[in-house]
Order: C-alpha cells, then structure tokens, then sequence
C-alpha cells in the first residue's frame, strides 16, 4: 500500500531531465557513457527554451550517472532519438520513487534548444544501495523549441537529470552529461 501512495505522489512531482548538446567523431551504430554527478536541492527546477544548461545540479555525493546515447541521429527521421542513464550509488542510499523515464533537453553553446517530449508515466520505486544502479529510458527530440521544425545539422550535447521524490527528505536530483549527439 505504501508503495501504490509512493507512485501516487509521485504523479504531479516528479521531473527527468536529460540534455542534448556537441557530437564529436564517433561511428553512427556506436553509443556512448559518461559519468556525471547530481546535487540535492529543495525543488527541481527545469530549464526552458534559451536557458543555460550549467543552471542543471552539480555533483551528489554518493551517487553517479552514466549515459549511453547514439552519437548520431538524423532530420530526416521521426526527429526523435533514444538512449538510457542509469543511476548508480558509490554509497549513498536513497528510496523514493520517480518517473521511469528521464526528460531530455538538447544545447548548442551552453543553451537549451530543444526541450523534452511530452509523456505519461506513472512512478517507479527507486531503492538503491550501496554497489546498486537503476536505468531509466531516456527518450529526446531534436524538434526545435523556438520557432518549429528540426535542430540544424551539427553538434549538440545531451544531459540527463533524474529527480528521485525521497521516502525520508528532500527530493535528489542527478544529472549527468554532457553526451555528444550529431544532428545529420
């Protein structure tokens, strides 16, 4: 029963966010990881259109984030690419529950171009302890935020944020990147 209220809450107060920015010369089938940190903070905030990705959290002690993402996609597709990030705790332990997939935002020079696609998940429960991981889909869109249509052809990073709502504190959020990611 607790846990059905847990993913209840979770609902209307959960947020992912994942950020898209520059590529470098990987092979197209290939993906990609990197570990990143995450802060602790009182309420998640989410970049909009034109914000500057380094407003995302920095490091949490005891927690890493690692990304695996296609190097490429391209505009001519259905303008959407996908990847995973999977939080890990280096020792801290931390139970509560957040969306199942993470948000992705895209940045070129330090700001969001491209922000997350819409979706409709109910709550996970995330329980980690120390030595354990858990891997949340991540799902971006290389649709611009301003104007319509697709992101120009060239490099952008992604960054992935994953905001746990805690059984006993404040909400956590990690984030990770940057991922290169080459609009072709």
């Amino acid at each position: 029963m607790a846990q059905m209220l847990r993913m209840a809450a979770a609902l209307g107060s959960v947020l992912v966010v994942v950020t898209a920015c520059a590529a470098g010369g990987q092979s197209a089938g290939s993906t990609q990881s990197a570990n990143s940190g995450g802060d602790v903070v009182e309420q998640a905030s989410v970049p909009a259109c034109g914000d500057r990705i380094d407003t995302l959290p920095g490091r949490v002690e005891g927690l890493s984030v690692t990304g695996e993402f296609p190097p490429r996609t391209g505009r001519d597709g259905d303008g959407t690419f996908a990847g995973t990030v999977t939080v890990t705790s280096t020792g801290a332990e931390i139970a509560g529950v957040a969306t199942p997939e993470a948000d992705v935002y895209v940045a070129r020079g330090g700001e969001v171009v491209a922000t997350p696609v819409a979706k409709d998940s109910v709550g996970q429960v995330v329980d980690l302890r120390a030595g354990t991981g858990q891997v949340f889909t991540a799902r971006g869109t290389i649709a611009r935020c301003a104007g319509g249509g697709v992101l120009a052809a060239g490099r952008y990073e992604v960054f992935a944020v994953v905001v746990v709502n805690r059984d006993d504190g404040p909400q956590v959020v990690v984030a990770g990147g940057p991922w290169p990611l080459e609009v072709t």
